[in-house]
């Protein structure tokens, strides 16, 4: 198993179990559950930035709570398989206008985690190779 650990200061360590790619042309949907809204409200259609097996980064312009719960739709370029998982708010920064959200997904399928990493690693292998 890969592991990364990056020091950016002294209370904030990050470590990374699986390779991350930036992304371009990704877009997901967010939904917001509760229980007077069924089925969940679309809250925002949202750029992502980078993205691994295990979570991603997107743009938003709404803030999210660090800890809240979400509902993710996204496709992934070149395929036709829509991924749909719940996820928890990781980390958030305010980025200019926007907000970056960082979140860990959860109840992720098996297949959909194979098509993510699938993706990851063509973009890295695409990305290392000189053009």
């Amino acid at each position: 198993m890969f592991t990364s650990i990056y020091f950016t200061n002294m209370e904030n360590i990050e470590r990374r179990t699986h390779p991350r790619t930036n992304t371009e042309y990704v877009t997901v949907e967010i939904y917001i559950s509760t229980l007077n809204t069924m089925p969940p409200e679309v809250k925002e259609i949202c750029s992502v930035l980078d993205l691994s097996e295990s979570g991603m980064r997107f743009e938003a312009d709404k803030f999210f709570s660090r800890g809240q719960l979400l509902r993710l739709t996204f496709l992934l370029p070149d395929s036709i398989v829509i991924i749909r998982t719940d996820a928890i708010v990781i980390h958030t920064e305010k980025n200019h206008n926007d907000n970056e959200i960082g979140v860990q997904f959860k109840n992720l399928g098996l297949a959909e985690k194979k098509l993510i990493r699938h993706f990851v690693e063509k973009s890295l292998q695409n990305k290392s190779q000189p053009q």
